[in-house]
């Protein structure tokens, strides 16, 4: 079967084209996208202002399989994309080889556009796949931090009354006591050579969708989205920060404000934490509901002994508003 790859910037798709896509996304995820969602959603919230979309076609111009580098700045200038949106259509996942020949022409295509870096976070089903035959770099899990607010719900056990009258006692003082904590002494994140460029721009481009709540209260922003997971009201936590650094002192901020705004069962921040907090709980490996592992590929080999420190995961600053969920 021949198989033909093409590379697209998201503005150079056609609209016959984007409907193939979006039936192959609903087709292998047994989801509902829409054109306009992926036209106007994470493809374009970057500074490029595009993504690079890579498409696999067989000899009758069927669309077999897809995937795609969004774009990211990083401090220091280091040019990031993020691999993802992986499908192969099901008639076609014969073809072992067909996810490996869109990567290739998508890294070939961005090294030329002077891009040093690729990193990705694939699901269980792909990781392997892309450790042996797309030679990514494993860096890492990324942290689950919860805050219950619903108790039962939030357990996923039917807990008796006084369990969860009780828990909303305790979670009143507990926040009480990290207010007072965080003024006291703010616990700030210590940079890494990996972190996503912040400022103004980035958020309006980042969040511009209606779904993602910003709020700036004083010195302190954060964002968070508000998510039905089987049931459970989750607010995802995006992002936090006081005059620009992710801290404790924010997370305090961000968090009471969600529970008396919000009606959630729960608080989720999924990412790592460089720095202390005791409002949130971690959980174990064993209690998380899906592992996110972060995987790198560096693209600009001229650079390479200069990112030998992506391989620890201690170098990155990364979590959900670094990659497409939620």
């Amino acid at each position: 079967m021949m198989t033909e790859v093409i590379i697209k910037k998201t503005h150079e798709i056609s609209d016959e084209l984007w409907n193939k896509i979006v039936e192959g996304f609903n087709e292998s995820f047994g989801l509902h996208a829409n054109v306009d969602g992926l036209k106007s959603g994470w493809y374009v919230a970057n500074p490029w202002g595009y993504a690079y979309h890579a498409m696999a076609f067989d000899e009758n111009a069927e669309l077999m399989a897809y995937n795609v580098f969004t774009p990211a700045l990083y401090e220091n200038g280091i040019k990031v994309v993020v691999s993802g949106s992986t499908f192969v259509r099901k008639k076609f996942r014969k073809n072992v080889m067909l996810f490996s020949y869109l990567i290739k022409a998508l890294r070939e295509c961005c090294v030329k556009d002077g891009f040093d870096l690729e990193v990705g976070v694939p699901n269980h089903n792909s990781l392997n796949y892309h450790l042996k035959i797309n030679k990514v770099i494993l860096v890492g899990d990324l942290c689950y931090y919860v805050l219950p607010i619903e108790l039962s719900k939030t357990m996923g056990k039917s807990l008796p009354l006084m369990f969860d009258k009780f828990w909303r006692i305790v979670l009143k003082v507990h926040i009480f006591c990290n207010s007072v904590l965080s003024n006291i002494v703010d616990f700030k994140e210590r940079q890494r050579p990996y972190s996503i460029a912040t400022d103004e721009q980035f958020y309006k481009s980042r969040f511009r969708s209606p779904e993602y709540h910003s709020v700036s209260k004083k010195d302190c922003t954060f964002v968070y989205r508000i998510y039905d997971e089987e049931g459970k009201k989750v607010a995802y936590l995006m992002d936090f920060r006081l005059k620009w650094k992710k801290s404790y002192k924010a997370l305090v901020i961000a968090t009471h404000h969600i529970i008396s705004h919000e009606r959630v069962d729960a608080i989720l921040y999924v990412g790592l934490m460089h720095f202390m907090q005791p409002l949130m709980i971690r959980l174990p490996n064993r209690l998380v509901p899906k592992r996110l592992p972060l995987t790198c590929c560096v693209l600009n080999k001229a650079k390479q002994e200069s990112f030998q420190n992506v391989k620890d995961l201690n170098n990155w600053n990364f979590s959900l508003m670094s990659f497409d969920v939620r």
